[in-house]
């Protein structure tokens, strides 16, 4: 049965000659971005085979730059211009909303980056923005000094992406950004805006430039709820692989049908090139 499914994949995903690649989960392990085995082998042929991939991934604790260089040392064989996260697509925003200052839910590199960007990082309730990331010092008073900056001082909500959890660097699936934001939408009575996957703005950022019908390029990450959906509703092809938090088959029941992936499978060498 399985070779007849490995099968029915071969002929399908061969007809596609683009790939969006998740990071975390799909083509490395955890947060010490251990390369999922076999992947950097799969993932370096497919310049050769005629095969375009770009990485794009929600990861909130490294800046664009420094994830670009670990994913090289890692072995990866990939260009600058190939790598699209949240974080940079997070600044672009703030930016064009002219933005001076950022209240950050969120790691140090978060900071650094934004300061880097024009936008200053302040840690009182008086911000122009409140960007929510990855903060494993979250705290009750975080909170309240987020909240605060959006209804007393008119501060924009912002969430680096709305997963719900992810697998650190000891393995264990623990909560990510989505959660906090949904607390910061509930409690205030506003909407996010969503700068990484599922968003739509964030997607056709990631594609452009690839002068092609959306079907012939496959979405492959380990999250089927926010990456595979949004890349579906897009009309992009999608693959589910099991080598990050999301591993039961069972899930896919509470995803509308129209939003499925396309495939499941164990790991993302199994995709043929």
């Amino acid at each position: 049965m399985r070779i007849v499914l490995l099968l029915d994949i071969f002929f399908r995903v061969k007809k596609l000659t683009h790939l969006l690649l998740d990071i975390e989960g799909t083509i490395v392990l955890d947060k010490k971005y251990t390369p999922v085995p076999g992947v950097l082998e799969w993932f370096n042929a497919l310049a050769e085979k005629g095969i375009e991939a770009r990485l794009v991934t929600n990861n909130t604790t490294e800046s664009p730059d420094d994830l670009y260089d670990i994913m090289c040392q890692r072995g990866f064989e990939i260009e600058r211009r190939d790598l699209f996260t949240c974080m940079s697509e997070a600044a672009e925003r703030m930016i064009r909303q002219k933005a001076k200052s950022c209240f950050v839910i969120g790691v140090d590199n978060v900071k650094k980056y934004l300061r880097s960007r024009g936008i200053e990082p302040v840690e009182s309730w008086k911000a122009d923005a409140v960007l929510v990331g990855l903060d494993p010092t979250l705290s009750y008073g975080k909170m309240n000094t987020a909240a605060k900056a959006i209804l007393e001082n008119g501060a924009k909500l912002y969430t680096l992406h709305r997963n719900r959890r992810y697998v650190d660097e000891n393995r264990e699936t623990v909560m990510s950004s989505g959660p906090i934001a949904a607390a910061l939408e509930n409690a205030c009575m506003v909407k996010a805006n969503v700068c990484g996957k599922p968003d739509r703005k964030f997607f056709l950022s990631s594609i452009k430039g690839w002068d092609i019908p959306r079907e012939k390029i496959l979405m492959v990450s380990d999250d089927p709820f926010a990456d595979l959906a949004g890349a579906k509703k897009l009309g992009m092809k999608t693959c589910w692989v099991l080598t990050g938090s999301q591993k039961d088959l069972a899930v896919i029941n509470k995803i509308p049908k129209n939003h499925r992936p396309d495939f499941t499978l164990d790991s993302v060498t199994e995709i043929p090139i």
